[in-house]
């Protein structure tokens, strides 16, 4: 015990300070959770251009994160995670108040997280049916959160009396407001469940190849991490209160808090950015290729050796102008495009990431029409089209 820790006369509790932990968790998780919704603005604004009411809604989640972190750091300053028995009153009672406003916006940034998953899981939704359950889910959220506000607002006749002692009014039971404290619990760590979880029988007949399938619903119930920051919180609801120290009992309440909103927005965030991995993966894959493919040309064209050296520096020899077919492939490549497509006009060769067509023909216009056909053919291109 440091000399801070020595209890005062009277005191049984020694001076700790838990506001450098609050400070830590709090900050780290939300600048993870900005850093995020970034990336996810920039693949929705640059590359895919396909903004949402989902990434509207994040926003608006993100910027609840963002007032409820500033409001957690003034706390801190004015007496969040000591004992009141150290505090001036008058901080004491800022801090209190403080503590107070962060409550509301985190209630109703949580439940923003998990409407902003409906909207994307609407974007891939195969049938109506679907599209009904997350509507009615996303309903249900929010109306259960304006009682959720609503009873933050009428548990005492006069609020002033959760900050200032000096009050004299009548409030709820401390009984009851547990009770919506588990209440509120119970149906976020339901709610993070079912989202998580939906993907499964939503995803489960679409005809996509099992690998692309399992990647999507694994990505997409990432969400469960949510749900383990929620169980975790509702651990810490039973001891907020019963010593009427407030700002020390809410410590690991507000940590947990942040950290179940933050962790939803990070989880819900990243299927959205899977572009730009891919974008970051293909240009890393096009480089190494592209040294391959010069040490080609220099074998084949520079030195005149092998079946297409002789094609172009023998006179005497015929091309192979006899058609090869197209190979199916298993699996449609993730970043199957027409811009991947490099056509030599003369020689007759079109060559892709994935397979060589040698024919005498024009290559061009069948080489895009066969890439068109496999994103028909293939309907993991629409669902990654949709994400």
């Amino acid at each position: 015990m440091s000399a801070l820790a020595i209890p005062l006369p009277g005191s049984d509790q020694p001076d700790l300070n838990q506001g450098p932990r609050i400070l830590g968790a709090v900050i780290a998780t939300t600048t993870c959770a900005l850093v995020v919704v970034c990336a996810r603005l920039y693949v929705r604004l640059r590359m895919t251009r396909s903004m949402g009411t989902d990434d509207y809604v994040m926003i608006a989640a993100m910027a609840l994160s963002l007032g409820g972190m500033g409001v957690v750091i003034a706390s801190v300053e004015y007496g969040a995670g000591r004992h009141a028995a150290y505090l001036d009153a008058d901080v004491n009672r800022l801090g209190l108040k403080l503590n107070f406003v962060s409550q509301p916006i985190y209630l109703w940034a949580i439940p923003l997280v998990k409407v902003s998953v409906g909207f994307f899981l609407m974007r891939i939704a195969p049938s109506i049916y679907y599209k009904r359950i997350l509507q009615g889910v996303m309903t249900f959220l929010m109306a259960y959160t304006f009682v959720c506000q609503m009873t933050l607002v009428l548990q005492c006749k006069n609020l002033a009396i959760l900050w200032d002692n000096r009050v004299v009014t009548t409030c709820w039971a401390q009984s009851t407001l547990q009770g919506l404290s588990y209440a509120n619990s119970t149906v976020n760590i339901v709610t993070d469940i079912f989202f998580a979880l939906l993907p499964i029988p939503m995803l489960w007949k679409v005809k996509i190849n099992a690998k692309t399938k399992a990647s999507l619903i694994c990505v997409l119930g990432l969400g469960i991490f949510a749900c383990a920051a929620a169980i975790v919180k509702a651990a810490f609801i039973s001891n907020y209160g019963k010593t009427g120290d407030f700002l020390w009992d809410s410590a690991n309440l507000t940590i947990w808090i942040a950290t179940e909103t933050n962790t939803g927005i990070i989880a819900a965030c990243l299927p959205c950015i899977k572009p730009m991995f891919k974008r970051m993966l293909d240009s890393s894959l096009r480089y190494g290729s592209s040294h391959k493919k010069d040490a080609y040309h220099l074998r084949s064209y520079g030195h005149g050796t092998g079946p297409r050296g002789s094609r172009y520096n023998n006179s005497q020899s015929k091309p192979d102008l006899e058609p090869r077919s197209r190979p199916i492939p298993n699996h449609l490549d993730d970043n199957i495009s027409e811009e991947s497509i490099l056509t030599q006009k003369n020689g007759g060769i079109t060559k892709t990431t994935m397979i060589t067509i040698d024919s005498g023909v024009d290559d061009r216009g069948s080489a895009s029409g066969d890439v068109a056909g496999w994103q028909k053919d293939y309907p993991e291109r629409v669902v990654e089209d949709r994400l």
